[in-house]
């Protein structure tokens, strides 16, 4: 009895460590848009880049907030996880898979948003984002993994 518990409690250990990583990621998103609006510009540069030939000017506030809002929406959404699976194992699997799949599409957003026929998200960009659902993936298997008279 006593190894079952401790591998149950390893696991919850292992799953709360995985979101909690989720939310680094997320947040990693948010510092590399920070850096890069204070001194690198490789965003804006690149969407000039794209725009230039339509004699357009792309806002480089609303791009760096999108990439800011895709960084908070899947902070909040892996603390909501982290909630949940200190007292809920099972909902928060099911919640878990939801949220893969919203930070997962938020990135896809970014890797996939295109005008004039180019892409106006460099693809650092979108893998920066989708690095939270990778890591929720492997939260999720842990979450999973528990004996079932556990859940």
């Amino acid at each position: 009895m006593r190894q079952s518990l401790s591998k149950n409690s390893g696991g919850g250990r292992s799953a709360g460590r995985a979101v909690v990583v989720a939310i680094a990621l997320s947040l990693v998103l948010a510092v590399a848009a920070i850096i890069d609006q204070t001194g690198g510009h490789s965003l804006t540069d690149h969407t000039d880049a794209v725009y230039r030939s339509s004699g357009k000017q792309p806002s480089a506030a609303l791009l760096y907030g999108l990439v800011y809002t895709v960084a908070v929406i899947d902070a909040v959404l892996w603390l909501l996880v982290l909630g949940v699976a200190r007292s809920h194992r099972l909902p928060a699997s099911a919640l878990a898979v939801t949220v893969i799949v919203i930070t997962a599409g938020l990135a896809l957003l970014l890797l996939a948003s295109s005008e004039y026929d180019a892409r106006i998200f460099p693809p650092l960009w979108g893998t920066l984002a989708i690095l939270p659902a990778v890591a929720g993936i492997l939260a999720t298997v842990f979450l999973l993994r528990r004996a079932p008279e556990q859940r």
